[in-house]
């Protein structure tokens, strides 16, 4: 099985849709550089080869109107049904479900992909991180630290 990679999802001049960036800068610090630490500005085609045959934590941001701003949901990427809030269309027409779907159809699944959507409020260009939703991404900074000192011994 591959090391880790994390993969922060997300525009980083659009309010909350910057929290998968702020955590990889973040993570980049605290991590050995032998752990890729990846930004996708949200281009899901790129993401075919960014998670091939890896174990990935990938953070991006969601908007559920029936959550709490900074509320984090967790999911196993390759067992449990994405939803539909976190499938935003990319620039590319493929969103994170169809990115899974076509993956799958070209053997370019990840091992593993544990998912860390934090539900954002304001994406509208230049609005700066909410502090909810910063607070949540230092949750999130601290389960995947702590993920990853449990799988490799430390980090």
């Amino acid at each position: 099985m591959s090391g880790w990679t994390i993969i922060g999802v997300g525009n980083r001049f659009r309010g909350d849709d910057s929290v998968g960036p702020y955590v990889i800068d973040r993570l980049r610090s605290r991590l050995p550089s032998s752990t890729p630490c990846i930004e996708n500005n949200g281009d899901m085609t790129s993401l075919l080869d960014e998670w091939r045959q890896r174990r990935v934590c990938l953070i991006d941001a969601l908007q559920a109107e029936d959550q709490a701003t900074g509320a984090i949901l967790r999911l196993n990427g390759l067992a449990e049904e994405i939803p539909p809030t976190l499938c935003r269309t990319s620039s590319h027409g493929l969103n994170l479900g169809e990115a899974l779907a076509l993956a799958g159809a070209l053997d370019a699944l990840p091992e593993r992909l544990d998912l860390y959507a934090i539900c954002g409020e304001d994406f509208s260009p230049n609005a700066s991180l909410s502090a909810a939703v910063e607070d949540a991404a230092r949750q999130v900074e601290r389960e995947i630290l702590e993920k990853l000192s449990l799988h490799t011994g430390g980090v």
